[in-house]
């Protein structure tokens, strides 16, 4: 009989891998004779057979996905001859294949086949899910091209298992995990197998158009999104990300050209409308802004609190900004406010507006002290208090607030410009006060 190592007279345990439930179980029934129905109700058994202490069924070991049986022996004369036994027959834990670094393609995939016994007519759903269960696995372990060529075997010999229950977003999160580690070529190719994978749907296509315009990819974006418009011509998502393109290509007359042809034939899509009057308002075409703005409003049969509605109130009240029709602009702010009582852009343009253009130090204050409670740890609200104060002749907060804001906001050059004037003022009416006496 072969002469156990130290080792394993220490651990007198085998855990060996199978690529299904109903493999496992059949061997469970020819090596220990239990019953199928004991198998299935537990996950510890306790099998009458001489040699045996005791069987785990675990979905994993060391990080392997797998329909695991872990068989734990007993220390003697039986248990010994057991353990070599089933060694033999077995697939132990040390003979899995399971890459922990990247190696050729093909090496890979016939790592894969052999584990588990793939073919192109082998549909058996356990295996490819424990395969899939390992391809995600490599991707929380950050093996990334280890999981894509995974991904790439599974497509290769079972697509359709990738179509069932969405299971192809995997490969829009492989993209964005490419994209972290800064492989954008294997993330374009992730995220044109998910659209091979959806071919009807727009969504795969949304996704690569959004992926290119965060990139700086605009012209690959306007062409993905043309492509998706010919099978959903007036979807307002895709329509959305080609203006954005196209605006950041500089095309502003392209953009606003095919946003009027769109509207021409949904002439009652507020969406549009808006889409038009942002690109007039980046032209700084206010008046024509201003009125796509409020005709997209006209166009809302009802006035939901949600971020379209919100944007178009804050839009106005921009445009109305850039006219100098700073009432106007204040209603509109608060419209907004309205439907979202903590939106820090709102509060600080309120703010702004109450200091600077119609000079209400006590409003000013009032949604400073808003935005500052909603983010304490921004040093602009600090700033902004410092400025008011100052205004109010609060100067002792005024200092208090403005030396907190440059120790938030060290690269500010206003803190310092701000600071620089109170020390000026104070030392002057020092002064003044001197030579009085």
């Amino acid at each position: 009989m072969h002469k156990l190592t130290r080792r394993e007279a220490l651990n007198m345990k085998l855990n060996l891998f199978f690529t299904s439930k109903a493999n496992r179980t059949n061997f469970m029934i020819d090596h220990f004779n239990i019953s199928k129905a004991t198998i299935e109700g537990n996950k510890q058994i306790d099998p009458d057979v001489s040699g045996v202490q005791g069987l785990k069924l675990k979905g994993s070991y060391k990080h392997m996905p797998g329909y695991w049986l872990e068989i734990e022996f007993c220390k003697s004369l039986k248990g010994v001859g057991l353990y070599h036994s089933l060694n033999k027959e077995g697939t132990s834990d040390k003979g899995i294949f399971y890459p922990k670094s990247f190696e050729k393609a093909i090496d890979l995939e016939n790592g894969w086949i052999n584990k588990y016994h793939i073919s192109s007519l082998d549909e058996e759903e356990d295996k490819w899910r424990v395969f899939y269960a390992e391809v995600k696995s490599h991707m929380k372990e950050k093996r990334y091209m280890v999981a894509y060529w995974g991904l790439k075997v599974i497509l290769k010999y079972n697509p359709f298992f990738l179509k069932k229950y969405k299971r192809f977003y995997i490969f829009e999160e492989l993209a964005y995990l490419f994209e972290e580690s800064n492989n954008l070529g294997k993330a374009i190719k992730c995220l044109k197998l998910h659209i091979m994978l959806q071919p009807d749907s727009i969504e795969p296509y949304l996704n690569m158009s959004s992926f290119f315009i965060i990139n700086g990819m605009e012209e690959e974006a306007v062409k993905v999104c043309q492509t998706a418009l010919k099978k959903k011509p007036y979807n307002k998502y895709l329509i959305s990300n080609l203006i954005i393109a196209l605006n950041n290509m500089g095309n502003y007359e392209y953009s606003i050209d095919y946003l009027k042809k769109v509207i021409h034939i949904h002439p009652n899509n507020a969406f549009f409308w808006k889409l038009l009057g942002d690109i007039y308002y980046e032209q700084e075409m206010n008046e024509e802004s201003l009125d796509c703005y409020q005709r997209a409003l006209k166009k809302m049969k009802v006035k939901n609190i949600d971020d379209f509605t919100i944007d178009l109130y804050n839009g106005i009240a921009a445009v109305y900004y850039e006219l100098e029709d700073y009432q106007e602009a204040v209603k509109n702010y608060k419209k907004s406010l309205k439907l979202s009582p903590d939106d820090s852009y709102t509060l600080l343009s309120l703010s702004q507006i109450y200091l600077y253009k119609l000079k209400d130090n006590d409003s000013a204050l009032s949604y400073t002290k808003k935005l500052l409670d909603l983010i304490p740890e921004n040093g602009y609200p600090q700033y902004q208090m410092g400025i008011i104060y100052f205004q109010l002749e609060n100067y002792e907060k005024a200092k208090w607030y403005l030396y907190k804001a440059r120790r938030m906001m060290p690269g500010y050059e206003p803190v310092h410009e701000a600071i620089n004037m109170l020390k000026q003022f104070l030392e002057e009416g020092t002064n003044r006060m001197k030579n009085e006496e």
